[in-house]
């Protein structure tokens, strides 16, 4: 499929440091809310899988199922599948895993009803409502078999302490005008999940809507320098994330400022950074 819709709106881009922070990411830290309900024979799919160490991870608990895994880069498809290789996971059969291009926002390229869990996480923070999370969650539901379960995981605050390093602006701040383009008024998707899945068509009242929450906590001296060092490479010209700041009219000064907090963040003293996430679990 082509790479339009979602990719544009995908400001990280997928370079080395932003892949890097994906691939810290496990089914364990990413999917625990889901992972009660996987039973081995189910049929999987991981939209937006990224380098697939959340999808390789679903394969251990359907076993003698299927896992697929679609993302808009043909480059990070490629790490996906040497992280696929590197565990010796079949590529057909029972316990099979397939990773493939793919735009949930163009359409998924499967059936009515084929999968038994759709799984969607870190995607819905790139999709201003109402149109496009709404679209997604649309044909997420199209694909589910009956009675089958949509989990999605999405980040709805983040915080830097102390918060006199003032990175709650610099950087959340600044982060969130580039993926919405410069536009402060409008709003991200997390918050309002709960209401794009009753409009999507599910059941909110029935009982087959569950809204959670989820933690993401770094600290310590290496983590902080290491999210410094991912954050000063991103922010460097050439990098998507660079272009996307300039292009939400964030200027090169308040860049200059945001890297410089961060390295102030990442040099004091017991700081620390949590973010807290949203997590669905809709039954068809």
């Amino acid at each position: 499929m082509a790479n339009t819709g979602q990719a544009s709106n995908y400001k990280q881009g997928y370079s080395s440091q932003t892949v890097a922070t994906q691939q810290i990411r496990t089914v364990e830290s990413e999917a625990a809310f889901l992972l009660p309900y996987i039973k081995r024979t189910d049929c999987i799919l991981d939209v937006g899988c990224g380098p697939g160490t959340i999808t390789t991870g679903f394969v251990k608990y359907a076993s003698e199922g299927r896992t697929i895994g679609i993302d808009i880069s043909a480059n990070v498809l490629g790490r996906a599948n040497a992280v696929a290789d590197d565990a010796g996971i079949p590529r057909e059969g029972p316990g099979c895993i397939i990773f493939e291009e793919g735009n949930v926002l163009e359409g998924l390229a499967f059936s009515d009803n084929t999968f038994d869990i759709v799984f969607c996480a870190h995607t819905f923070g790139y999709m201003p409502p109402p149109d496009m999370p709404l679209k997604a969650l649309k044909e997420m539901r199209r694909v589910l078999k009956p009675g089958g379960i949509l989990a999605t995981r999405d980040t709805v605050e983040q915080h830097f302490y102390p918060r006199s390093v003032d990175l709650d602006r610099l950087w959340v701040g600044n982060f969130r005008r580039a993926v919405l383009k410069g536009d402060t008024k409008a709003d991200l998707s997390p918050p309002v999940m709960p209401a794009l899945f009753r409009r999507a068509g599910f059941d909110t009242d029935g009982g087959k809507v569950r809204i959670g929450t989820g933690s993401t906590v770094f600290s310590g001296a290496d983590t902080r320098r290491w999210l410094s060092k991912r954050a000063e490479s991103q922010l460097q010209p050439g990098d998507p994330l660079y272009r996307s700041w300039l292009e939400a009219g964030i200027t090169e000064d308040e860049i200059h400022e945001t890297l410089l907090a961060s390295r102030k963040w990442a040099e004091t003293e017991d700081a620390w950074y949590a973010a807290l996430q949203c997590e669905m679990l809709a039954w068809k």
